[in-house]
């Protein structure tokens, strides 16, 4: 071969081992690129179990067992109660939210969230009210005194334990929802039956933080793709909505009403009349357009729900917040009245 061509070959073919060369790198990051995003979609999958099914949403479940529902200990029923004769462990501060709150654990390794404040009554009571009308709730205990261990140990007085590990986890890409927006039940007979009872318990607190979405955790056996809608702050209820501060725009984040107030609820009027076939009710919270556009049908629906429960059923809610006996009694009849005003309406 003429050493020209065998020039030109040896060009070729040095040219052609270049080109290779270039590639594998190219090749090797791109095979490096799609397994990093394998594992990284693995890793999501197995921190959100319910990311790779169609997620289910879910408002209200029928409560065919209302008549015969606990109300004194509520959906963590008895079993799932705390044990103020335990000392509790301080693990930390919690920061979240306006009320003072920490975390401890129990003996049994269960984590709880320690409430201090005016809401510990009322939340307590509201979310057994809530829970036997067939809507989610956290699972609430009001305590009156319990032994924490650390800081040097020490007492706590009238609070509210909330479990903390209750079998249920946030969904991460639905954190929360809105009164108005991006909610799937809007006009919705459930839907309107949760308008209906956030003003019967006075929750002049209807802020969109306080709305979550959970979904039953792995440990707990349920289907994960069940996004469950609730209000998961219900303190700032069985008292007074309204309050003159709220007009004075320095003061607009100041609380619209009371809390765990019975001679306050009992004194204020329900439901202001009918228009349109809507339900006009008399609310001065926060966010009074969260409760518009609830047809008279759909309240008179969760009156005749409601009323299935018995006086002692609804005494034990509020027994269950720690409310006196007397406060019980304006309580209950308040509340009885309440419900036959929505079994009523025309």
């Amino acid at each position: 071969m003429p050493l020209r061509q065998k020039t030109i070959s040896l060009l070729m073919l040095v040219s052609l081992l270049i080109g290779l060369t270039s590639l594998t790198p190219a090749l090797s990051q791109d095979g490096d690129t799609k397994e990093k995003k394998e594992k990284k979609e693995k890793k999501s999958e197995k921190a959100d179990p319910g990311s790779n099914g169609k997620a289910r949403p879910v408002m209200w479940q029928e409560p065919t067992d209302i008549e015969s529902r606990d109300l004194f200990y509520g959906l963590g029923g008895k079993e799932g109660a705390p044990d103020p004769s335990d000392t509790f462990k301080f693990i930390r501060r919690d920061t979240g939210g306006t009320s003072e709150k920490m975390e401890v654990e129990d003996k049994k390794g269960r984590k709880w969230i320690v409430k201090f404040g005016a809401e510990t009554k009322s939340e307590t009571a509201a979310t057994r009210i809530v829970w036997a009308a067939g809507y989610h709730v956290d699972q609430d205990y009001f305590v009156k005194l319990a032994k924490i261990d650390g800081r040097g140990g020490f007492d706590v007085k009238d609070v509210r334990f909330e479990r903390d590990d209750d079998g249920f986890s946030k969904v991460a890409e639905t954190p929360t929802w809105s009164w108005a927006l991006g909610n799937p039940f809007v006009g919705t007979r459930e839907f309107q039956g949760l308008q209906t009872l956030m003003a019967l318990i006075n929750n002049w607190d209807l802020k969109d933080v306080n709305n979550k979405v959970k979904r039953p955790s792995k440990k707990s056996g349920g289907d994960p793709n069940t996004h469950i809608y609730y209000v998961s702050d219900l303190g700032g209820t069985l008292g007074l909505t309204g309050s003159v501060f709220r007009n004075i725009f320095l003061f607009r984040e100041a609380p619209a009403g009371t809390k765990g107030e019975p001679n306050d609820f009992a004194s204020q009027p329900f439901i202001r009349g009918v228009k349109n076939g809507e339900v006009m009710f008399n609310y001065k919270g926060k966010n009074d357009q969260g409760l518009f556009g609830v047809k008279v049908e759909n309240a008179r629906w969760m009156g005749n729900l409601l009323d299935r429960l018995s006086d002692k059923q609804l005494g034990d809610a509020f027994r269950a917040g720690g409310f006196e006996n007397a406060e019980v009694e304006i309580y209950v009849r308040a509340m009885r009245k309440r419900i036959n005003e929505l079994k009523n309406l025309k």
